[in-house]
């Protein structure tokens, strides 16, 4: 079976300057009020609503932001190095993510929110996410042969996502470590 590729909206300018507010906002309180948002930026709403989407677009364009700049400097870190190179990158992208202040209370107190955000197939950061991955995978260990490159990403986003989320869906800590070992297995 091959899973389809869903599209991903093309991400906005790094420079956009309402992104810039939301992503300070985000930082400080792991939430971005929209109301708020509008009033810092001098936006309406209805703009904000109808340039950047509804609250979890903006949400998911500012964790993508920083996820993104995480994914570049681990890929520089660990290329040439395999599917070892992509576990390690991998594990270390979900502790990263794990230490952030903002990322724990966007978690923690929005929960529904945050991982409907993170981990749907209808938001940005999976979709990018598995897009990257794909392409480490097709550098780093070529296309496989028994299974498409964009399935064998998906299923490591989503060994690395039920680690990390793991203590907001059973309450058992999170485990980054066991998440790399298991997609370091996966990918070999």
């Amino acid at each position: 079976m091959v899973l389809q590729e869903q599209e991903s909206p093309a991400p906005f300018p790094a420079d956009d300057p309402v992104l810039a507010i939301a992503r300070e906002m985000f930082i400080q309180d792991g939430w971005i009020d929209v109301r708020r948002l509008g009033t810092v930026s001098g936006v309406s709403r209805a703009t904000l609503y109808r340039r950047y989407g509804d609250r979890d677009r903006i949400l998911g364009e500012v964790v993508w932001s920083q996820a993104s700049a995480d994914l570049a400097g681990l890929r520089e870190q660990h290329r040439g190095r395999g599917a070892t190179g992509i576990a390690e990158s991998v594990e270390e992208l979900v502790r990263i993510s794990f230490a952030r202040h903002s990322m724990r209370t966007f978690l923690g107190e929005h929960t529904d929110t945050a991982l409907r955000v993170l981990s749907s197939r209808h938001g940005v950061v999976q979709q990018r996410l598995i897009t990257t991955v794909v392409e480490w995978i097709i550098e780093e260990i070529g296309e496989p042969a028994d299974i498409d490159s964009h399935s064998l990403a998906y299923a490591v986003v989503r060994l690395a996502e039920s680690f990390y989320y793991r203590e907001f869906i059973t309450g058992e800590p999170a485990d980054p470590g066991a998440a790399g070992v298991i997609i370091g297995r996966v990918l070999r």
